[in-house]
């Protein structure tokens, strides 16, 4: 009788084991099913994007009028960091960093009227390069600011020889401010380039002479070449 009563006690304490481990596992399924809810109703966002280009200095106040923003839904892990909430952020501010069509309207783009400017595109190892020169050589009317340009210049070598050489001297540069045809005091273009860019240009401006060259705005590919010069340019081009 003692072991019949030890076995049933056995039996009882299994029996309540088991009811905990499914009311456990009920307790698990509704959580999750429960998180699983909530993470599918947030897993979109709807932020602001910008329905047509936004160039450095637009205000607030101009994007405040139709035509300029927009809102769209995306999904939550495509948010941009920093996005701007609403229209009422930017009410003070000025563009100081181009957003282009379709892209999100985010806080770092923006500032106040005095962070407006040049330096406001530049930042790291990225300084802004002043060159002059004439219409041809800036391509006046043909070249504006957000363009990328190459920097193609002609050079001796030895210095001071007569054995000249052709050679692309920076790529893939930015214009950040395009040179006016309405110029009385002289043409000029801004460039943002590096500090090794800008010390192979300046000894060509110095040194030799060189041309803008307007890359494509679309899938731009560079061509591996090296210095060319008479006897390469004749043989390439008899070449077939």
């Amino acid at each position: 009788m003692p072991e019949l009563t030890t076995n049933l006690k056995n039996i009882l304490i299994a029996a309540v084991l088991a009811i905990a481990a499914v009311a456990l596992t009920l307790i698990y399924v509704s959580n999750s099913n429960s998180k699983h809810s909530a993470t599918g109703a947030g897993a979109y966002r709807t932020v602001l994007v910008a329905a047509r280009d936004i160039p450095v200095g637009t205000t607030g106040a101009q994007l405040a009028h139709a035509g300029w923003l927009t809102t769209r839904r995306v999904p939550a892990d495509a948010v941009a960091s920093g996005v701007v909430p609403n229209r009422a952020e930017l009410a003070t501010l000025v563009a100081i960093q181009p957003t282009y069509h379709g892209e999100q309207i985010v806080a770092k783009r923006f500032g106040t009227s005095q962070q407006e400017g040049l330096v406001s595109t530049i930042h790291g190892q990225l300084r802004i390069y002043q060159l002059p020169g004439d219409a041809n050589q800036l391509l006046i009317g043909i070249v504006h600011a957000g363009n990328r340009v190459d920097v193609v210049g002609s050079l001796t070598r030895p210095e001071g020889s007569q054995t000249h050489y052709t050679v692309i001297a920076v790529r893939n540069v930015l214009v950040v401010k395009a040179p006016s045809s309405s110029s009385s005091s002289g043409n000029s273009v801004d460039l943002q380039l590096t500090s090794a860019q800008a010390q192979k240009l300046f000894w060509l401006q110095k040194n030799g002479d060189w041309s803008l060259l307007l890359r494509p705005s679309v899938k731009p590919s560079n061509v591996a070449s090296g210095p060319q010069g008479s006897v390469s340019i004749i043989e390439g081009s008899s070449a077939r």
